[in-house]
């Protein structure tokens, strides 16, 4: 070349004359260029391309090769000047001789005082042997298979670079390979800012912290590739549309196992989604259905086993009523009959009374005139034949004892015969066979008296009365029936002391409208399993034959019907008290009660 030639150059292209002369002598092709057009083309090149050296110097450096190279080539001098490594290529062209050709292009950036520029350096190696033809062939399948393949896919290097976009990734995100190839713009598909992808965390091995804060709960590793990773989720402009995707991506590794790209695929699941969506509508509705259904049986279930209560317990109800009213026909049949005996006992005794009245006076006319006899014997001699016969007679029969306890016999079947009456009279007033069953005033006290009378036999040999009565006002009740309930807790109550013990009746009244009696005893006592069922029917604790189980169910019923409450405190050991709250009045009086 001319000296002017070589002035009109731009500076540093002594390094590039040095290249193109050491390249020339190598065989070699070379160009170079700042990212645009060609700077500089050797005459070998244009040898290679059947190009005139001229021509090539007015065009785009990855223009000068056939379409099918130039893409390749134009990103290997794209990362030439952004600083990173590139990768030799192989290119195909066809010169205008029609001989096709194959080169081998290495690139080099170099700096001169103008900036970095890109030296390219072609390598004919369309006559290599067979294998470098064959792994081409290879390579070229490769890049054929993931170009037509239907799932959307694409290839990262390990310069985050894409290398593949096939056909697929553009029609599901509308954007062309060409526009992405070279580039490390494949986010922009996705998301309206940088951000990495699954297939460029993998490629910079990130952890799973990483991949938390990037996809959330979103990810997971499969389990047939474990150092693969997989996601899915929502893109609401993904190619012009809202779709639902499913990543999969995966590492690819050389011999050595190391990561030298990156293959990620793309799924559109939006119909599955929408299929499941629907799904999950059609299970929820059928959930809140069945929901339903269960809650109306349930209902029906509770309806009906409130119904069974209400039934169980009516029929608690006329059993009880059964119970009082067969207690009431034996009381009713006591009361008569304790009428009828106390009758029959009366007149008898009313004349044993009347009888001993009067004998008590004849017995006293005898006295007189056994004293008037003695006052004769004074005046007899001494020994006179009938005064010594009185004498003896006097003697034999114990004359003096018989004078002193003549009246001691009279006092004593006086008062069993006042007893007698007393006990009739208690019988009588126990009963109330003379009254009829409806409500009537009484007196608590006098009722409880009558009672203690009654079962004293049951009571004298096993425990001490105490009674504690206050001043209480007649009640209206049928005073019967309180009998038969303080009765039974009496006998109960001895029943329960096993030694010499104490019952103790205390009377209260704990406001205007109530009056309340509590029998306590010093018995066994009962424990809560006891206590819990002292009031049902045939429930006893005593030996069988003993107790029919009936008293305290009974007495239940009777203070109930009195609109009362009965209350048990009991401590095993220690003994029981039960508690008795009735109504004063059963129903508003006419008139007030005497009192």
């Amino acid at each position: 070349m001319s000296s002017n030639t070589t002035a009109e150059r731009p500076p540093g292209l002594a390094i590039e004359r040095l290249c193109r002369q050491a390249l020339a002598v190598a065989g070699t092709g070379t160009l170079a260029h700042r990212g645009d057009t060609v700077l500089w083309a050797d005459d070998t090149l244009a040898a290679q391309l059947d190009c005139p050296a001229d021509l090539l110097r007015t065009r785009v450096f990855h223009e000068i090769v056939d379409s099918a190279g130039a893409a390749c080539l134009r990103r290997q001098g794209e990362a030439c000047l952004a600083g990173d490594a590139a990768a030799p290529i192989e290119i195909d062209h066809t010169p205008a001789d029609g001989c096709p050709r194959r080169f081998e292009v290495r690139a080099q950036r170099l700096d001169d005082a103008d900036g970095p520029l890109v030296l390219h350096v072609f390598i004919d190696v369309t006559d290599r042997p067979r294998r470098h033809s064959l792994g081409s062939s290879i390579r070229s399948l490769f890049d054929q298979i993931i170009r037509d393949l239907p799932i959307a896919t694409f290839i990262i290097d390990r310069h985050h670079h894409v290398t593949h976009w096939n056909r697929a990734c553009e029609r599901i995100s509308g954007i062309p390979a060409q526009q992405l190839v070279g580039t490390r713009q494949h986010w922009a598909s996705f998301f309206d800012e940088p951000r990495p992808l699954m297939a460029d965390l993998i490629l910079d091995e990130a952890g799973d912290e990483a991949l938390n804060h990037y996809y959330g709960d979103r990810w997971r590793r499969p389990a047939h590739t474990p150092d693969a990773i997989e996601a899915e989720g929502f893109y609401p402009n993904l190619g012009g549309a809202a779709r639902w995707i499913y990543f999969l991506a995966a590492p690819l590794r050389d011999a050595g196992g190391k990561i030298i790209a990156v293959i990620e695929t793309v799924q559109d699941i939006t119909e599955r989604k929408q299929v499941e969506a629907t799904l999950e509508a059609k299970v929820a509705a059928r959930t809140e259905q069945l929901a339903t259904d269960i809650a109306q049986r349930e209902q029906a279930e509770l309806e009906l086993l409130k119904r069974y209560a209400e039934l169980t317990e009516l029929n608690c109800q006329l059993h009880d009523a059964q119970e009082q009213l067969v207690q009431s026909e034996r009381l009713a049949s006591i009361g008569q009959l304790a009428a009828g005996v106390a009758h029959e006992i009366n007149n008898p005794i009313g004349y044993v009374l009347s009888n001993i009245t009067s004998l008590r006076g004849y017995l006293g006319d005898i006295y007189r005139l056994f004293d008037a006899f003695e006052a004769l014997e004074g005046d007899r001699p001494a020994n006179d034949p009938a005064l010594l016969a009185v004498r003896q007679l006097k003697q034999a029969v114990d004359f003096d004892f018989l004078k002193e306890d003549l009246p001691a016999l009279l006092r004593e079947s006086e008062e069993g015969a006042s007893r007698v009456r007393k006990i009739v009279a208690d019988l009588k007033d126990f009963s109330h066979a003379d009254q009829a069953q409806e409500w009537v005033w009484a007196n608590l006290v006098n009722g409880i008296e009558s009672t203690l009378n009654v079962v004293n036999n049951e009571i004298k040999y096993k425990a001490e009365v105490v009674r504690n009565f206050t001043e209480l006002p007649s009640i209206e009740c049928h005073p019967s029936q309180l009998n038969q309930v303080f009765m039974n807790l009496l006998v109960n109550a001895a029943h329960a002391i096993t030694a010499p013990g104490t019952i103790t009746i205390t009377t209260a009244q704990p406001d205007p409208e109530h009056v309340q009696i509590s029998i306590s005893d010093t018995g066994c006592g009962m424990t809560e399993d006891v206590r819990a069922r002292i009031f049902e029917p045939f429930f006893t604790t005593k030996p069988v034959g003993k107790g029919t189980g009936l008293g305290l169910s009974l007495s239940y019923g009777i203070i109930q019907q009195h609109r009362g409450q009965i209350d048990i405190d009991s401590t095993p050991g220690q003994g029981t008290t039960f508690r008795i709250t009735l109504p004063i009045r059963q129903q508003a009086p006419d008139t007030p009660p005497a009192a």
